[in-house]
């Protein structure tokens, strides 16, 4: 295990960042979350013994655990004034809402935490133990990017350990989709154009959709169905004519008979030199789905260097082929949260039991990917970015050297905290290995006592 720089003080835009969540936290409360959300930035796992540590042991693990799991707060509540504070920090009129799910892993010890289940993992390619999240995410298109709210999947299956005999109720991905999408509607946010991949291509979702009055890019599936008029006139088994006269045909069959192709691309750059380039081969038409009622624009994407296929469908029958793939390109942006979130702030290390603890971990990645979102939001309309956006790495780092630019300090005036430091990193280097019993014959009179216990 490497060693660590410890945190030196919490982090000044976590502080006033998190600041919203004051009226519904005690003063003890919001201590400690600042102090959990500073060391998740500055690099510690979502572990509160590495938490703890981080702050040279100021804080010990029973008093994190009890606030995340047993503290009195109400997390809907949190929930409403973090949008709240979102729409302060920004104008939002428009924008895109990105809607993806994504797995927490867990291992076989897992079986009292919140929300785990035997689950199918399309990546892994098996069925492992996990809990299943899926995410709200918005984004402008540009700087303004943060995680909305969240719903964890149950999956419709007998009582697991964790619900400890209590019923829960199941609802499937995309009715936890549309739920989120009409709280965040309820509440106050703009209404943007819904971005999400095939498995959420389904007639429920898209209707659901429609009643909300929402515009819409998604994937679709390639097995899905065109209605076209009939080649040959059909006729009933009396033989006169039916009152039915379209087919099915799939869509790559559909496409094919298209021959108008457009390429998409990056066009070229004179002043680089750079040529121009050809991302997809696109074909587009505006047609009617067999399972999913109205009538749609359908682009048929191919990539020619991946030799890929994709199907974009939307409602908005007007747009060409670069408008409806760039848009859906804006579907990326959850899928780096995902990244960030796993690899920047340990959100698969959470194993709170709880429901409180799981969703407040949840909500505390949400709340630290917001922040450093808007660091980047701040820095960019103040001019110090000349032409692109920071990564969140770039932004985690740049705490991380004020950090230790902050204990190089307190090295310098404090004589006590270097011995502090060793002491604490001291009692972390030596872990003995448990003795070995020495096995023995036992006589029978002992046996049989043993049976007679057992």
């Amino acid at each position: 295990m490497t060693m660590k720089i410890p945190c030196a003080k919490r982090l000044p835009f976590i502080v006033t960042g998190l600041s919203f969540l004051q009226p519904a936290l005690t003063n003890i409360q919001f201590s400690n979350l600042t102090l959990i959300a500073t060391a998740l930035v500055l690099g510690a796992k979502f572990n509160l013994t590495e938490i703890s540590r981080m702050w040279l042991k100021e804080k010990s693990v029973s008093t994190l655990s009890y606030l995340l799991s047993d503290a009195k707060f109400y997390i809907p509540e949190m929930e409403i004034l973090y949008v709240a504070q979102l729409q302060k920090m920004y104008k939002l009129t428009g924008g895109y809402y990105c809607i993806d799910d994504t797995m927490k892993h867990h291992t076989n010890f897992c079986k009292w935490i919140h929300g785990v289940f035997v689950l199918f993992d399309h990546a892994a390619k098996t069925n492992l133990k996990a809990t299943c999240i899926v995410f709200l995410y918005y984004s402008d298109g540009g700087f303004i990017k943060f995680p909305i709210t969240y719903r964890i999947y149950h999956k419709d299956t007998d009582c697991m350990s964790w619900q400890r005999g209590k019923p829960k109720e199941c609802k499937a991905k995309y009715d936890l989709a549309l739920e989120m999408l009409e709280w965040a509607l309820k509440i106050g946010l703009p209404k943007c154009i819904v971005l999400a991949d095939s498995w959420f291509g389904i007639e429920p979702f898209i209707t659901g959709l429609k009643k909300l009055c929402l515009s819409y890019v998604i994937e679709v599936k390639r097995s899905y169905k065109i209605k076209v008029p009939c080649k040959n006139t059909k006729l009933t088994p009396s033989g006169r004519k039916a009152k039915n006269q379209t087919e099915l045909i799939s869509l790559p069959e559909y496409f094919r008979d298209i021959t108008s192709v457009i390429a998409c691309g990056f066009d070229a750059d004179n002043k680089s030199g750079k040529k121009a380039k050809v991302l997809y081969h696109t074909k587009t038409d505006t047609v009617r789905l067999n399972s999913i009622p109205g009538k749609h624009r359908l682009i048929e994407s191919k990539d020619p260097a991946k030799k890929t296929t994709k199907y974009l469908l939307t409602n908005e029958v007007t747009w060409e082929a670069t408008k409806i793939i760039f848009t859906y390109s804006n579907r990326w942006v959850i899928e780096e949260f995902f990244r960030n979130a796993k690899q920047l702030t340990d959100m698969e290390g959470a194993t709170i039991r709880s429901e409180q603890g799981v969703a407040t971990a949840l909500c505390l990645v949400s709340w630290i990917d917001s922040l450093l979102h808007f660091e980047n939001y701040k820095q960019g309309t103040a001019g110090k970015l000349s032409k692109e956006s920071l990564t969140i790495p770039s932004i985690v780092r740049q705490a991380q050297y004020e950090n230790l630019k902050a204990i190089l300090g307190k090295i310098q005036q404090d004589k006590n905290f270097i011995p502090t430091w060793l002491a604490v990193e001291g009692k972390n280097i030596t872990r003995k290995r448990k003795k070995n019993n020495q096995l023995v014959t036992l006589d029978r009179h002992q046996d049989e006592k043993i049976l007679l216990c057992a």
